[in-house]
C-alpha cells in the first residue's frame, strides 16, 4: 500500500504559484481598467475647460491628478490626449507590459471658426 497523506500538500504547492499569478494578473488588469475609466472622466473635465479656454486651470488639474495632457492642433480639429502611469505588480506581466504601463485616452474636438 502507498501512503498518500502528503499528496494534497504537494499538489497545493505546485498549483499555488500559478494561482497567485492569475490572481495578481486580474488585480493588475483591474487597475488598468479602473485607470482607463478614471481617465475618461478626467478627459471630460479637461475637454470642458479647454472649450472654455481655461488652460491655466487645465494645468492645475493635471498636476493635481498626476496626469499628462497633450494637444495636437490641426486646421479643423484639436486632439486632446491624457495619459497616466499604472504600476504593474505581477512579475510576469512586468516583462510583458513593461514595468510602468501608460493608459491613454483621447478626444477629437472640432475647432471653432
Amino acid at each position: 500500500m502507498r501512503k498518500t497523506s502528503g499528496q494534497a500538500l504537494v499538489e497545493f504547492v505546485m498549483i499555488l504559484p500559478i494561482f497567485l499569478l492569475i490572481v495578481f494578473g486580474m488585480i493588475d488588469f483591474g487597475k488598468i481598467m479602473y485607470q482607463k475609466f478614471q481617465l475618461q472622466n478626467h478627459l471630460d473635465i479637461i475637454k470642458k475647460l479647454y472649450v472654455d479656454h481655461n488652460e491655466l486651470e487645465i494645468t492645475r488639474y493635471s498636476n493635481k491628478e498626476k496626469i499628462n495632457v497633450s494637444y495636437q492642433l490641426d486646421i479643423d480639429y484639436t486632439t486632446i490626449t491624457v495619459t497616466k502611469k499604472v504600476d504593474i505588480i505581477t512579475p510576469i506581466l512586468n516583462h510583458i507590459l513593461k514595468k510602468t504601463y501608460f493608459v491613454e485616452e483621447s478626444v477629437i474636438l472640432l475647432n471653432e471658426k
